[in-house]
């Protein structure tokens, strides 16, 4: 393992950097070897991403991204909550477990904009 005891997306580039610089074939590393720290990097940042992504602590007012679409939290219950798209009409019931619609499967909710770029 090349990357260890990663606990923010900061850090963990942070890390990548310092040990890409000595592992990368041009600068006299194996192949194989960033090969595999790449794939950890992944690794983490995903992980990262999916913790990230807890939305049972959402309270009314809080901000979600909704298929990539900015919404407000406008209700929150103990498994549900509502999101409306701001500066629309439209707003969906989300499962708080999932960040799934209730009613359209289709709906993902997410704390960060970000995790819609890495499915």
């Amino acid at each position: 393992m090349y990357l260890n005891a990663i606990s923010s997306e900061k850090q963990l580039k942070s890390e990548y950097r310092k040990k890409a610089m000595k592992l990368h074939p041009d600068m006299g590393g194996e192949e194989v070897e960033f090969i595999r720290l790449t794939q950890e990097y992944k690794f983490w940042k995903n992980k990262l991403i999916a913790q990230s992504n807890d939305l049972s602590q959402l309270r009314k007012g809080d901000t979600v991204w909704v298929n990539r679409t900015e919404c407000e939290v406008t209700y929150v219950d103990e498994v549900s909550f509502i999101a409306k798209a701001k500066g629309r009409v439209k707003y969906a019931v989300f499962d708080k477990k999932s960040g799934r619609g209730k009613y359209n499967s289709q709906y993902r909710a997410a704390l960060m904009k970000e995790y819609f770029n890495r499915r």
